[in-house]
């Protein structure tokens, strides 16, 4: 989407066009959503190395990899245990973002709507 202006990023953009500007939630609750998302992933990115970059914030953390790179980045220093930066499975997937989640938490950093929990039964 380089180079492209979504609908929602003329919503959310000043009238001189560098800011995001208050807009009302109610209503565009899906373009709200989608601005969101999108200034994470910006974010995310920033701190990424560039080999690393994030496309779909849903399909590209769900290995864990960028996850980790992410969380060893922002706290200056590898993630112990050490994670699987070339993960073969949904058994890896899960240990990388386990590991992620708990280094994240040991640093007291309280996650809100964020679970360990990847599937639900029921």
């Amino acid at each position: 989407m380089e180079g492209k202006i979504s609908h929602s990023g003329l919503l959310a953009r000043s009238p001189e066009g560098h800011a995001a500007r208050g807009m009302q939630i109610k209503g565009n609750e899906d373009v709200w959503v989608e601005i969101q998302a999108n200034t994470f992933r910006n974010w995310v990115n920033e701190h990424l190395p560039q080999n690393l970059r994030v496309a779909d914030l849903s399909q590209d953390l769900c290995t864990g990899v960028r996850l980790c790179a992410l969380v060893e980045a922002l706290r200056g220093h590898p993630l112990k245990p050490a994670w699987n930066k070339r993960p073969a499975n949904q058994h890896h997937y899960l240990e990388n973002v386990t590991t992620a989640l708990n280094a994240i938490e040991q640093d007291g950093v309280k996650l809100v709507n964020i679970g360990k929990t990847i599937f639900s039964t029921g």
